[in-house]
């Protein structure tokens, strides 16, 4: 059991050191080379890095059964069995804090989240306004979203906010908005929903827990949050006129007025003041190149990482260079009077 969990912090850190590689790379391109693509790309090529961060264990599974596979190929070669006794005390215990730290912060985050949506879903109610409910259904059916979400008022949020990965609600606060204004909140919170953002908040989330000690991660994070935004922007308005846009604009600007730039709680979708200048400047932007061949590029790129290419050889002898045993065999080892109690030999 110890060794296994220093395996999986060891291949915890390899993961650490090329996906921070990784991070400060997309910042780069991000500032000088995709700031000319769009911001629906800028957003999902996270992702490359997100899903590489949270399937370290994976990687780990590779890399074991690929050693396991050729133990069993060296025994077929007079060696059954290597065992090079190491002090692995230190990589232990930052193991256990490792873990201790992530538990503690997993269950801090996810009560205080749970705690959070009941309270606003338990004070919320139904909105009676026969307009507003009209308004949604259509914006449920033109946008075809199948999954049930739920149009609630709230007067514990003060800025419109969607929330809830299976059991999803809207809220609105009691607000004076007009029906245009409506109609631009609602469709941006119907296209969180729609582009599974807070299923990618959750990813997120889970990477922060698990990569605590990476101060890159919390850059990415808000690196996220912001794109997340900005792409969202981006699909309510597409193929909108200038005019349009103006509307969405001044109703962002009315919902952040209203809500005095508050944040009500983690986890959840606000139409609110989210590096605002950067919002509105991309508004009334044109819609950048897709980058799908820079995406795949930068797949595929971080897709190799998953293989250590140390532990594959068709050259047995490459397991045994490793601990300054070059090119011996079984019977040269015996005549050498290297066998102890960690070596074994035919």
């Amino acid at each position: 059991m110890n060794s296994y969990m220093i395996q999986v912090f060891e291949n915890l850190i390899q993961t650490t050191i090329v996906c921070s590689l990784g991070i400060c790379l997309l910042l780069f391109l991000k500032r000088y080379l995709f700031k000319n693509f769009s911001k629906k790309f800028n957003y999902y090529i996270w992702l490359v890095i997100v899903f590489r961060m949270l399937l370290f264990l994976f990687n780990y599974t590779i890399v074991y059964e690929v050693k396991e596979s050729k133990s069993n190929n060296v025994v077929g070669n007079n060696i059954t069995e290597i065992t090079v006794p190491t002090d692995n005390n230190f990589m232990l215990y930052l193991a256990c804090l490792w873990i201790f730290v992530a538990i503690v912060i997993a269950v801090y985050t996810f009560v205080k989240y749970i705690k959070f949506k009941n309270l606003v879903v338990d004070v919320s109610y139904d909105i009676e306004d026969d307009d507003i409910n009209c308004l949604y259904k259509d914006l449920l059916k033109e946008l075809n979203i199948k999954k049930k979400i739920e149009l609630r008022g709230s007067d514990e949020l003060i800025s419109p906010a969607g929330m809830g990965l299976f059991k999803s609600y809207i809220f609105l606060p009691d607000y004076p908005y007009s029906k245009d204004e409506l109609n631009w909140i609602l469709r941006h919170e119907l296209m969180h929903f729609k582009n599974k953002d807070l299923l990618i908040k959750f990813a997120v989330l889970f990477v922060k827990i698990i990569y605590w000690f990476n101060p890159l991660v919390y850059i990415m994070s808000n690196k996220v949050n912001i794109d997340c935004e900005l792409c969202c922007d981006e699909s309510v308005l597409n193929d909108c006129s200038l005019k349009e846009k103006k509307e969405y604009a001044l109703a962002l600007i009315k919902s952040i007025k209203l809500s005095k730039n508050y944040q009500s709680g983690i986890l959840t979708t606000e139409f609110n003041k989210t590096n605002l200048e950067k919002r509105l400047e991309s508004i009334v932007r044109k819609k950048g190149k897709s980058g799908i061949m820079i995406s795949l590029i930068l797949f595929i790129l971080f897709s190799v990482t998953y293989f250590d290419f140390e532990s594959i050889s068709f050259d047995n002898s490459n397991s045994l260079r490793n601990i300054g045993i070059l090119e011996k065999t079984g019977a040269d080892l015996k005549d050498e009077g290297v066998v102890s109690n960690n070596l074994y030999v035919e």
